[in-house]
């Protein structure tokens, strides 16, 4: 890499590839994005390449232009991503941390490796599993470079309905600190045993005073929205330092408490409106837009709050769900 600012190649254009334009744009890097089509979130205010995301001639051809590859989805097959690879292209994480994120027997395995056959039992209570009556699942956001530097944001719980998350709360209400500590750490060493640079997400169960490891995802997660307005350093600048390989930003939360919801599309058409109601009721509100097409149920945007009353951010957060939605007029 030369003395100039990097180019970040980031393949998958949608609304996360667009939360990366802000961070890219503050940080003075060139961000490339590699999207399936024209209308994708991130192709609509970013530079762009179109092609296929099995297409490797040009893939190949996009990554000669980058000084290191990342990705904003799992679109890509990775026998693609290993072949750019052996050109010799800085890819982050690269096909093996993928892999493994793909195969639990085996990061089952290299978890018990790590941590030794003297806690082989107390590991096994830990592994990735589903009890058959856990109390919730929490995620926890982690960030790491390639010389091991590494980063948590506080434990995350998604609160759904109809099977569908509608919001995340931050910190996880009635965690102890002790369990939060527990679970920071055994993301920690998760993403330190698969390899990953960049962002991943660590969901874990939580039954009583035990946890168990339910699943590791690589790149920015919806989990993780609520960093860009309530933490010291989003995830999608974290992930732009850690592939570059810069020191770590400060993640802490700058308020006790962020809720964010998930906006879907209902009767209204018009999304811009609605601020003229939401702004005024809620000036804290932070708003979202993904600019996808507005059709019934699609993700269409996220709101966040900051504070330190947990039930009225709620309430606020869901007014603006159903309001932005048009489930509610005032």
């Amino acid at each position: 890499m030369n003395n100039s600012f990097p180019t970040v190649g980031l393949i998958g254009g949608g609304q996360n590839a667009r939360m990366f334009v802000a961070p890219s744009a503050a940080l003075g890097i060139d961000l490339l994005v590699y999207v399936s089509d024209l209308s994708d979130s991130a192709a609509q205010i970013c530079k762009h390449e179109i092609g296929s995301y099995k297409d490797l001639d040009s893939i190949r051809e996009f990554a000669k232009k980058c000084d290191v590859v990342t990705f904003a989805d799992k679109l890509i097959p990775l026998s693609i991503v290993r072949a750019i690879e052996a050109d010799g292209v800085v890819v982050r994480p690269s096909s093996a941390a993928l892999e493994l994120s793909q195969n639990k027997e085996a990061l089952k395995l290299k978890l018990i490796n790590y941590l030794g056959a003297e806690d082989k039992g107390k590991t096994e209570k830990v592994l990735i599993e589903r009890p058959l009556d856990f109390n919730y699942e929490i995620t926890v956001i982690v960030a790491r470079s390639p010389h091991g530097q590494a980063t948590t944001w506080s434990p995350t719980i998604e609160a759904k309905k109809d099977g569908i998350n509608v919001m995340t709360i931050t910190p996880v209400p009635k965690l102890s600190q002790d369990l939060s500590e527990r679970a920071q750490k055994l993301a920690l060493e998760i993403v330190k045993i698969s390899g990953v640079v960049g962002i991943a997400a660590v969901k874990i169960f939580v039954k009583d005073e035990e946890i168990f490891i339910s699943d590791l995802v690589m790149g920015p997660h919806n989990s993780g929205l609520w960093t860009i307005d309530g933490a010291q350093t989003s995830q999608f600048e974290q992930h732009l330092r850690a592939v570059l390989d810069l020191p770590l930003g400060d993640p802490t939360m700058i308020a006790p408490i962020a809720v964010t919801g998930n906006l879907v599309a209902g009767k209204k058409s018009n999304m811009y409106r609605p601020y003229l109601h939401l702004m005024a009721r809620a000036p804290g509100l932070h708003f979202h837009q993904y600019r996808n097409e507005v059709i019934p149920n699609e993700s269409i945007g996220h709101v966040t709050l900051t504070g330190e009353n947990l039930d009225q951010l709620i309430d606020e957060i869901e007014h603006a769900i159903e309001y932005m939605s048009g489930k509610i007029d005032e």
